[in-house]
């Protein structure tokens, strides 16, 4: 239906005449008349009484009145609804270590999806060295990572802190006691890995020298490896909480083993959301929840 005669009619009705609607419409009331008619012609019905001058609804043009007001609401509103700017999407470009993916996110991404249906969420999983590269580089928004050396450019906020254990085949205590005989091999995640340099740094600290360093891509083969009794291997000790009888892993807590801090990184221009504010909490809960005694 044309627009253009609709608000004719209905200006012609609100008007009380066509002289009036003219004046309204900005045109002459001779082309107000003809549009009526041309209306009038298309429905094949007369929508007004004609006595002389004088215009009235006839009984079809009542009952087209509310379909002719509402057929120009639904224009002027598709109208609005396609100008409208398209809404941003929410976003939030995370990094983690594999230990903390493992370990922490399934829950803290199940509350966030619940709490945040909207947010789309990009996960990379990567050893520290990347994940800083990935936030200067702007490719990340946030990482959860441990700390190996502070980067120029990157906010380090505290976020929990991780026991770490020492796992092998046989009693890690008992091996470690047997140094400086003993030279073990280190099982550990590949290089940059902020565990691996707490491993190397503790050893050295007990005088303890490494007869190599074995690199891998993944926890799982870190453990399995340890469990085949080809060295010990430093890590998380919920890492080992289910999987310590899975692997027949013997676990050694040492006191002067210090926990792993684990930080939230940002670039110092962007900042935290509510998002990711809510993301921050849940990883701290799941971090203070009890542990399985080893």
């Amino acid at each position: 239906m044309d627009r253009v005669l609709l608000e004719t009619f209905k200006a012609v009705v609100d008007e009380g005449g066509a002289l009036k609607a003219a004046s309204v419409l900005g045109c002459a009331q001779s082309n107000v008349t003809t549009r009526l008619k041309q209306l009038e012609q298309r429905l094949g019905v007369p929508l007004f009484d004609r006595q002389g001058k004088r215009l009235q609804l006839s009984e079809a043009g009542q009952r087209y009145l509310p379909y002719a007001t509402r057929i120009l609401d639904l224009i002027d509103e598709a109208a609005a609804n396609a100008r409208a700017e398209t809404p941003a999407v929410q976003r939030m470009r995370l990094g983690t270590m594999e230990s903390t993916a493992a370990m922490h996110l399934p829950g803290a991404l199940a509350s966030l999806r619940q709490a945040f249906p909207a947010l789309e969420l990009q996960l990379d999983v990567e050893a520290e060295p990347a994940l800083s590269q990935m936030l200067l580089q702007h490719r990340l928004d946030l990482a959860v990572t441990a700390r190996v050396n502070e980067r120029a450019g990157l906010v380090y906020e505290a976020g929990f802190d991780e026991p770490l254990v020492v796992v092998a085949q046989e009693d890690p205590a008992e091996l470690m006691a047997q140094a400086p005989l003993y030279a073990p091999t280190l099982l550990a995640f590949r290089e940059g890995c902020p565990y691996r340099t707490m491993a190397l740094r503790w050893l050295e600290s007990r005088r303890i020298a490494c007869a190599r360093v074995m690199s891998f891509s993944t926890y799982g083969a870190v453990l399995g490896c340890a469990a085949a009794g080809m060295g010990i291997a430093v890590v998380p000790r919920r890492l080992v909480e289910s999987q310590a009888q899975t692997y027949r892993l013997r676990v050694y807590r040492p006191r002067d083993l210090s926990p792993a801090t684990s930080y939230f990184v940002h670039r110092s221009d962007w900042q935290p959301g509510v998002e990711a504010r809510a993301l921050m909490q849940d990883l701290r809960r799941s971090a203070r929840q009890p542990m399985v005694p080893l």
